[in-house]
């Protein structure tokens, strides 16, 4: 076929190219900085290693230890205009450190919290006031160097998740059109269950709809009031403040129609039980966190709601994508005015993930080449203001089947909203917390035969369920859930 064809020659270009970027990392100059300072990060950062306790929700920047990034802040770096706009951006990524910084220190053994304060008692709050008062001093400090800001523009930089080195062993421009073959099958398949009507969609067992307990409707000028008080900042970026953001979260937490087969099928509480990670059904919980994007090359708010279940299980998925702990995250994007113009849902190990777009907002689908075109089998519902939106997902393989507008859900389960953050230090049963992620954005304990099957595609650990800021959802090409031209990449908007 030619554009199978055509696949494989420009998956040999980008090969030969390195689709991968290798630089060598630059280090900057040595700064005249508080010793006393440096030194305790290093010593904290050893700690941590030694630990493996590094929490990978961000990332760090290269020679700036109080600093952490995202995709979102490496990419807002080429729009910042003045001395303003760039102590914002910083002021964020030292905030993004010292929240990882809490949960690492959190996770750390007592032992190791012992031998990095003066006390004899491992005391936390301690060791995170010292880092946050190291984090105002050493930035204080840096920011008096004329050469500071272009210095550090040039650091923050994100690594993707696709590992030149495995396509490489794995002959990537070889294997990658099978792969295409197989993924545009797959595609088909979700297209031709999207066509199905709904009262024909098939029921393994019974429907159940899951409720915010919390839910509270707003109305379209509140919610636009919110979006343009956020976004009273020189970098035009909304940030909701914590009332505004819990008022956001419960207006729009969806409603999810499980279809219901088998004990897998039951989402809930995530939880540490025999040093293993457990749902407990009993408690239907949703975990949600904020993210931003670009929408026309202008800053977006989008809010991410993560559901877990106990395993990946019964007929419909591949075994190969069977095993412990399963999710899935919707994630719902607001234009400039709070309104909602794109849905999007992937399985949480960054695997089908689709598009819903408002379609009085899309003017044309983009085609990518060398890559699939996006993947979009319906348009967001028509949501009456103060309807939620309901969320239909199969028996086992936990995938979408369709996103409809609800007025009423019978016999409804309420489900708990609680901030991510919980899952990155989360406490076991004596009390003391761990990440159900490693320090590669892995969840523990979630591995599939599909990592020995697919490696060549360049994903570590492909099919493991996944953190935040980690999901690539494209086997074919480099794409990740959190790149911030994602919508702009695919679409012309109106």
């Amino acid at each position: 076929m030619k554009w199978h064809r055509c696949l494989f020659l420009l998956s040999l270009f980008l090969f030969l190219l390195g689709c991968a970027t290798i630089s060598s990392q630059r280090i900057p100059q040595t700064l005249e900085r508080p010793r006393r300072c440096q030194e305790f990060f290093e010593r904290l950062n050893e700690k941590v290693r030694e630990a493996d306790v590094r929490d990978a929700s961000a990332f760090s920047v290269p020679g700036f230890p109080y600093l952490r990034t995202s995709r979102f802040l490496s990419a807002l770096k080429e729009r910042l205009k003045d001395e303003q706009e760039r102590k914002i951006w910083v002021r964020w990524m030292q905030d993004l450190d010292l929240r990882s910084r809490k949960k690492e220190i959190s996770n750390l053994p007592d032992e190791m919290v012992l031998s990095l304060t003066s006390i004899n008692r491992p005391n936390r709050e301690i060791l995170y006031s010292q880092a946050e008062s190291c984090s105002s001093e050493l930035l204080s400090n840096d920011q008096t160097h004329a050469d500071f800001y272009p210095l550090l523009q040039s650091l923050v930089e994100v690594p993707d998740e696709y590992s030149f080195m495995l396509r490489t062993a794995g002959l990537y421009p070889i294997i990658a059109l099978p792969v295409a073959v197989v993924t545009e099958n797959s595609r088909d398949k979700i297209r031709r269950r999207f066509d199905t009507d709904l009262k024909d969609l098939p029921v393994d067992g019974s429907l159940r709809a899951f409720v915010p307990a919390k839910g509270q409707p707003l109305g379209r000028e509140r919610i636009q009031e919110i979006i343009e008080e956020s976004r009273e900042n020189p970098l035009r970026v909304p940030f909701p403040g914590a009332i505004g953001k819990k008022e956001l979260v419960e207006a729009f937490a969806p409603i999810l129609i499980q279809d219901m087969a088998a004990s897998y099928d039951r989402l809930g509480e995530v939880r540490w039980k025999n040093h293993r990670i457990e749902v407990n059904p009993e408690k239907p919980t949703v975990y949600y966190y904020f993210s931003h994007a670009f929408l026309k090359g202008e800053p977006i708010l989008q809010i991410n709601y993560a559901i877990w279940y106990s395993e990946r299980g019964g007929e419909r998925p591949p075994s190969i994508e069977k095993g412990h702990l399963d999710g899935l995250t919707v994630r719902i994007s607001l234009d400039d005015e709070g309104k909602l113009f794109m849905v999007e849902a992937m399985n949480n190990c960054g695997c089908y993930h689709l598009f819903a777009p408002d379609r009085e907002r899309v003017d044309r689908i983009l085609s990518r080449p060398l890559m699939f075109d996006a993947m979009m089998p319906q348009w967001l519902p028509e949501i009456s203001t103060g309807d939620p939106l309901g969320i239909r997902i199969n028996s086992g393989w936990h995938q979408v089947q369709r996103l409809i507008s609800v007025k009423e859900a019978p016999d409804p389960v309420p489900y708990e909203l609680v901030p991510y953050d919980v899952l990155e230090a989360l406490p076991h049963e004596d009390g003391r917390t761990e990440s159900i992620f490693n320090e590669h954005g892995i969840a523990k304990g979630s591995e599939r035969v599909e990592r020995f099957l697919l490696f060549s595609m360049g994903i570590p650990s492909v099919g493991s369920m996944r953190q935040r800021g980690h999901h690539a959802i494209e086997l074919i090409g480099r794409v990740h859930f959190d790149d911030p031209p994602l919508f702009d990449e695919n679409f012309i908007f109106k």
